[in-house]
């Protein structure tokens, strides 16, 4: 039964990522806590969704600009990293209702306002959405949602969007997957989950690329909205 479950869930994260360019992770999760602890499931939806950006970085390499992703990256990688050293000794309820709560209003207000909400490319607004996110993705394996918005604003062609954004999941994926076996989260008994969502993941993300050739701006967009607001009523759920 898990199997099969986490066969279809990391193709649905797959084709997810593809589209908008995060969300594998979020997908993934929404399965794998109900068959293992969630600073577990975390730990493997981070090392399965790090596969698929290799995959996407391959796709879009020509549209990759490192240096502009570099601030973000220091600054997500320190936030993260420092609470990972603590976040088995954490109690994650309190903070996942807030954060699931922050999502769902973020994903709303953008879907309704979307003309007038963005997220500035300052300084101010890297630092914030980087930091923030860093935590997010510790706790609950979930960073994507604020930096993918962040991105949005950084690179407005599709394809560079796509291209940054997965190189900056996967060295943040990588190194705190490495953090992760140095604490003792990420475990041997892991691999097989990872190996299997691999190959499903590497499905899901055929597709997505047929799909996201189809999307026009404004539909990436809302698609990106919705999908923040998603995270937020999953994270929201499974904390009550």
């Amino acid at each position: 039964m898990f199997w099969l479950a986490w066969t279809l869930i990391a193709f649905a994260g797959g084709v997810t990522q593809t589209l908008t360019g995060f969300g594998a992770a979020l997908v993934m999760m929404l399965v794998l806590p109900y068959f293992r602890t969630v600073v577990q499931s975390a730990a493997a939806a981070s090392a399965t969704a790090a596969v698929l950006s290799v995959f996407l970085i391959w796709q879009y390499k020509q549209y990759l600009k490192p240096r502009r992703v570099l601030p973000s990256l220091v600054l997500y990688l320190a936030a993260s990293l420092t609470l990972l050293q603590f976040v088995q000794k954490i109690d994650l309820k309190l903070m996942g209702i807030l954060f699931g709560a922050f999502l769902t209003l973020l994903g709303l207000y953008y879907l309704f306002f979307a003309a007038k909400a963005r997220i500035q490319d300052t300084p101010v607004a890297t630092a914030g959405c980087s930091l923030f996110s860093g935590i997010c993705s510790a706790c609950f394996g979930v960073g994507g949602p604020l930096m993918s918005l962040l991105f949005l604003e950084k690179f407005p062609k599709r394809e560079e969007y796509t291209a940054n954004l997965q190189l900056f999941f996967l060295l943040t994926n990588l190194i705190n997957t490495g953090a992760r076996v140095v604490n003792g989260i990420f475990t041997a008994d892991l691999m097989p989950v990872v190996l299997v969502g691999a190959a499903a993941i590497w499905a899901g993300k055929l597709i997505g690329v047929k799909l996201a050739n189809r999307l026009s701006p404004d539909t990436l967009r809302k698609c990106i909205y919705l999908l923040v607001m998603l995270s937020g009523v999953s994270t929201l759920l499974k904390n009550l």
